[in-house]
């Protein structure tokens, strides 16, 4: 599963038009796509005709409640295309998630449940860098900066990359960019030097396609549709294809070594042959149980061992498909899984971890 976000500060730069329609081009190569709406102004929710009023779950469910996850989420739109759109409630989740833990991980949170249900998901991400942008990030092993034919283009393009290099250096995620020349009007002198001036700066990361101006994107947008269900734009098409292609031969950084880890640090708990494994780090710790909801509570728990190779407590539990609720026990102080992103109150007002199973 690679996963691609389409980053921009400056708004009409064609962040949404790529989105869709690469999401879409990859659909039509016969590859399962998933695109996820991280705006909340809901342009590619709107530009593939479907509203929050018409969903059960957006966007700001999934980065909110633990308990929603992406296949809930998700709608098709075609065979190869699901969608989960967003809802303008989605500006206030910096504010709902405020002081929350591991708050920016939220999204990838979710994605690693997905296993291989998806090919390829593309992110489309506001027009700033927030919460909302970050979780687009760190979701993400490779992102695509639209480059439109203006010197504030250039500008921001500058920053964004300052910003990637800024989140590697503090959380060790390196992402690969794809800078893409888009919106160009090729007639114009100003595109052709704009393109060269790109080729001169940005030559490594710069991709070969350059996707076109043309209004057939507006009327698409106009009609709730990808491109590929526009008559009389072969060319577009051909050229969010050959886009879909290059990428298709280009490896991402965010190597599936990575995972294993990723699921140690948003999770906790994850399935191994045995059953659900529980870990925590308690190095100096006498004793640790587990207890939780299988255990109906009890105070004596499940006795977790100290492996000795790398100072983990750890236990493997056989769950059947559903919800728990659980805590630690480590030398009789109970508190939740540091590990683990979801978690919900109790009846105490404390915040017992949940695992979804």
């Amino acid at each position: 599963m690679r996963t691609i976000s389409v980053i921009n500060q400056k708004g009409g730069c064609g962040k949404t038009t790529i989105a869709i329609n690469l999401a879409a081009a990859f659909g039509e190569m016969g590859k399962k796509v998933l695109l996820i709406d991280l705006d909340p102004q809901c342009h590619a929710s709107i530009g593939l005709q479907v509203s929050a009023e018409e969903v059960d779950f957006t966007s700001y469910d999934l980065l909110l409640n633990p308990r929603v996850q992406i296949q809930q989420v998700a709608c098709p739109i075609d065979e190869n295309l699901h969608l989960v759109s967003s809802s303008p409630i989605l500006s206030a989740i910096e504010h709902e998630l405020s002081g929350q833990p591991a708050r920016e991980t939220r999204l990838l949170s979710k994605l690693l449940k997905l296993g291989d249900t998806y090919e390829y998901i593309i992110i489309d991400s506001p027009p700033n860098v927030g919460l909302l942008t970050f979780n687009a990030l760190m979701a993400a092993g490779e992102v695509i900066i639209p480059l439109d034919a203006s010197h504030f283009s250039f500008q921001g393009l500058q920053k964004l990359l300052e910003t990637l290099d800024l989140l590697e250096s503090e959380t060790k995620h390196k992402i690969a960019v794809h800078v893409l020349a888009s919106n160009i009007d090729k007639r114009t002198t100003f595109s052709r030097d704009l393109i060269m001036a790109a080729e001169s700066t940005y030559g490594t990361i710069l991709m070969d396609t350059v996707i076109s101006h043309s209004v057939r994107f507006k009327e698409a947008t106009k009609r709730g549709v990808s491109i590929f269900r526009m008559k009389g734009s072969d060319r577009l098409k051909r050229e969010f294809l050959t886009l879909a292609g290059e990428i298709e031969n280009r490896v991402s950084v965010f190597e599936m070594v990575d995972i294993e880890d990723w699921m140690t640090r948003l999770h906790g708990p994850r399935k191994v042959p045995e059953g659900i494994l529980f870990v925590i780090d308690a190095p100096h710790a006498r004793s640790v149980y587990l207890t939780g909801e299988f255990t109906n509570w009890s105070s004596e728990g499940i006795g977790m061992q100290k492996d000795t190779d790398d100072g983990f407590w750890k236990t493997t539990l056989h769950l059947e498909a559903g919800e728990y609720e659980y805590r630690f026990i480590v030398d009789g102080v109970w508190i939740k899984d540091p590990n683990n992103a979801d978690s919900v109150l109790n009846e105490f007002g404390q915040e017992n971890s949940l695992l979804i199973v």
